[in-house]
């Protein structure tokens, strides 16, 4: 796939995923997904054979595109550990803040359905990759800090999570996370 096919591919996913969270799985059409992205329905069929083949290839580009930023971010030794952190969650969880509509409470089942295990497998992922930049921060590191770190990361990912969902604006999630950071490492 040539550069420009590869845009076209990205902005048609982004684009089926901005619809899919509007709207819901159930109440979005190929020709909705078509007429956002500005192509016609055969152009979606060039590339994908049913709604359920977008669906997932925008969620799974939607998790590799949080995880590819948010390494990117672990990998910059310039930053402390709470811009990393926030950073990383932020690209995680922030950047969907405000997406999801009450119309789209059937996208979770409607991704176990499609994608399995998938999207646990990335938030696991995440997770270990939050913990390592953890460990690897703590200027002490008594015993039981694996363990901490761990603690530290899932608690992240929770407010992460919850905050995605229930807050309206990405600044507030920006701030309490930032918050939630700050007090689970202060003292690392």
């Amino acid at each position: 796939m040539d550069g420009s096919e590869s845009a076209r591919q990205a902005h048609l996913l982004e684009t089926a995923l901005t619809v899919f969270t509007r709207h819901g799985y159930r109440k979005t059409s190929i020709e909705d997904i078509a007429k956002a992205a500005g192509i016609s329905r055969q152009g979606i069929y060039l590339h994908f054979k049913n709604k359920d083949e977008i669906f997932s290839a925008s969620i799974q580009k939607s998790l590799d595109d949080g995880l590819q930023a948010a390494s990117k971010t672990f990998d910059d030794d310039r930053l402390t550990l709470e811009e990393k952190l926030s950073r990383a969650l932020d690209e995680r969880f922030g950047r969907h803040v405000g997406l999801f509509h009450p119309e789209a409470s059937d996208l979770v089942t409607q991704c176990e359905r499609v994608l399995g295990n998938a999207i646990g497998k990335s938030r696991s992922l995440f997770q270990k990759k939050l913990e390592k930049a953890i460990l690897a921060s703590s200027a002490k590191k008594p015993k039981g800090a694996d363990r901490r770190a761990a603690t530290i990361a899932n608690i992240l990912c929770t407010c992460g999570l919850t905050w995605k969902y229930s807050l309206s604006s990405r600044q507030e999630f920006l701030e309490k996370i930032r918050d939630a950071i700050h007090l689970c490492c202060r003292d690392l």
